[in-house]
């Protein structure tokens, strides 16, 4: 793919168009178009339908237009050729899509205005539900649209999947709460449900409607009573906590959880429950709520850290996962009582391998407390323990593959001493870099994958293994690639051949190296900044996500940077610039400080922008 994107819109017709690497991106959605973009160039279409023409040689816009015609004509008209009113017939299609583009979000409004006037309520439901998974970003500038709908249609379904919609909004949704709250009155039990998880959303905000909610405890659905709960908790309803403690004795577990994730959100008002909550550990379907509870009650949840040990025993690895993460978070108290430590140490010998992964891992959660005990984290660099990442649950699609961490004994000590490097900044630690620098020749990618990140995590600790991290650049994991980049900029002290080929990566056919790349270079001081030039260019890539990474890291440029000020702001006055280019720019522009000072009221104008995260970063 070529390195840098340009609409017409950048171009007059008589203006010439000059190098091989330039693209024009044209409008989505034209099937004659894109027949012509794979007679010119052969690049796929993007996931978008963006449609790509690739300028092979020096052309004006107008001849551009034309050859896009003449080729299209040509296949259509067989050896006798286009004449010229075919030409001049397609040549306005050409030109109707080489106006100013749209926003891509007045796109997508339009193409929900569609979906929500024209199908039938399951489709409509289904075009909610699809925009819902699509981030808060993309919901939240729909929201209006979308809730809307309520007032025209009775449909369970999409009552449910406005819900959905509003839970992916965030902070956005709180303007619709009136309009949500009468669903946990309907008469489905899965809109009460649904309902109920979408106002306990709205936090405090939505606490008019405990008295509804508090009586939905008692209904005859379990779902319903499982989504009370955790609406209480989500609106942190303190005067309730007797009401959820009664639910710890309801008849279904999840409920049971569901009341004990509700306490721990309670704060100190729901912590002296927590000897209530610690026996719904041994129930497999109740437990991970409970683990969850215990690790928000604090010092009162943290007293009882020898039971949560316990569960990383337990047989179900996302629950083993868990603990771990848990007894992090009461690392304070873990190494202050023999019991809950001792237990972890003899785990990390157990002859089951699973358990050592977990007790690996717990003690990396457990960050500086663990210092003292890298040395069996580093004999276990060792171990070749791996769990099969497939099984009953991933392949039937109720639940996601974890991460190698998880699975691999090998991946969890690398990421366990990771996170106590990043805590530890101390010394001692050359010897366990090395260690870890030797998976790097490990033909597991997700090994390789966890030792950069442990790498990273050192940072110059591990300068003496430079040479092996930069070997990684031209890996064929795109995701090895980007770790190795960032690696290297959080090890520094990079010499001219590895600062080549880091600034190399700057034309890798993948976004996420691109952007990684851009922002390792940023980091790596006066030596990286001789690269800005180039990471320049990246302003105008197809991707938004190497745009904003250009972006901020043209603003960390040191000296250089402040020359970049103006194009930086240009991104803000760009027609359809994507929301996280917006920010981007915005939060460069604020660390560029007085060179900024002339395009305060430009920042100003996007504090009333439609998306959440724009307004928030103009407001800072």
């Amino acid at each position: 793919m070529p390195e840098s994107g340009m609409t017409f819109a950048s171009f007059k017709d008589d203006e010439q168009i000059g190098s091989r690497r330039e693209v024009l991106l044209l409008g989505a959605d034209l099937r004659d178009v894109a027949e012509v973009r794979v007679e010119l160039s052969g690049v796929p279409l993007l996931p978008d339908g963006t449609v790509v023409v690739f300028v092979s040689r020096t052309a004006t816009l107008r001849e551009v237009k034309e050859a896009a015609a003449r080729k299209l004509l040509a296949k259509e008209a067989g050896a006798s050729g286009p004449t010229a009113a075919h030409v001049a017939e397609v040549l306005v299609v050409v030109q109707y899509v080489s106006r100013e583009p749209t926003s891509r979000s007045k796109s997508n409004r339009e193409r929900l205005s569609y979906e929500l006037a024209y199908k039938t309520d399951e489709q409509k439901a289904l075009a909610i539900a699809d925009l819902a998974a699509k981030g808060e970003t993309l919901v939240a500038s729909h929201l209006d649209y979308i809730v809307s709908e309520l007032q025209r249609s009775s449909s369970a379904e999409i009552k449910q999947a406005v819900c959905k919609a509003v839970i992916a909004a965030g902070q956005a949704s709180l303007p619709f709460y009136q309009d949500i709250v009468g669903l946990i009155g309907d008469q489905s039990p899965e809109v009460r449900y649904w309902g109920c998880l979408a106002v306990g959303t709205m936090g405090s905000s939505a606490s008019g409607a405990k008295r509804q909610i508090r009586n939905l405890l008692q209904d005859s659905s379990e779902a319903v009573r499982f989504g009370a709960c955790s609406a209480l908790g989500g609106i942190k309803a303190e005067d309730c906590t007797d009401d959820l403690k009664n639910k710890l004795d309801d008849p279904s577990p999840e409920v049971q959880g569901a009341a004990c994730l509700a306490l721990g959100r309670m704060g100190v008002a729901g912590a002296r429950y927590a000897p209530m909550v610690v026996p719904k550990l041994s129930d497999p379907r109740s437990c991970n709520d409970a683990l969850k509870a215990l690790a928000l009650m604090g010092p009162e949840g943290s007293k009882h850290c020898d039971k949560v040990v316990e569960c990383l025993c337990n047989e179900d690895a996302e629950t083993r996962a868990l603990a771990a993460s848990v007894v992090g978070k009461m690392s304070e108290y873990v190494k202050d009582t023999p019991a809950a430590m001792n237990r972890i140490l003899d785990l990390t010998r157990d002859e089951d391998g699973r358990k050592r992964v977990a007790a690996v891992l717990a003690l990396g959660y457990m960050g500086r407390d663990a210092a003292s005990h890298k040395g069996i984290l580093q004999d276990c660099l060792m171990d070749e323990f791996e769990e099969e990442a497939e099984n009953a649950l991933t392949q039937g699609g109720c639940r996601g593959r974890l991460p190698p961490s998880c699975r691999k004994a090998k991946c969890a000590a690398a990421a366990a001493l990771a996170r106590i490097a990043a805590q530890d900044q101390g010394y001692g630690w050359e010897s366990t870099a090395a260690d870890v620098a030797r998976l790097l020749g490990s033909e597991d990618w997700e090994v390789k994958l966890c030792a950069l990140e442990c790498l990273s995590a050192l940072g110059r600790r591990a300068r003496e293994n430079t040479d092996k991290v930069v070997g990684q650049l031209s890996d064929e994991k795109y995701i090895i690639r980007a770790k190795a980049a960032t690696a290297l900029a959080n090890i520094g002290d990079l010499e001219s051949i590895g600062l080549n080929k880091l600034s190399e990566l700057l034309q890798d056919t993948c976004p996420a190296v691109k952007s990684a790349a851009a922002l390792a270079l940023a980091e790596l001081g006066d030596d990286g900044a001789e690269y800005c030039n180039k990471v320049f260019d990246l302003l105008t890539d197809i991707s938004a996500d190497v745009r904003a990474a250009a972006v901020t890291a043209l603003s960390k440029m040191r000296d250089k940077g402040r020359y970049f000020t103006t194009v930086i702001a240009q991104r803000l006055k760009t027609e359809g610039e994507d929301p996280k280019v917006r920010v981007a720019a915005m939060e460069a522009l604020s660390a560029l400080e007085e060179r900024s000072l002339a395009f305060l009221d430009l920042i100003k104008q996007h504090q009333r922008d439609e998306v959440p995260s724009v307004r928030e970063a103009a407001s800072k």
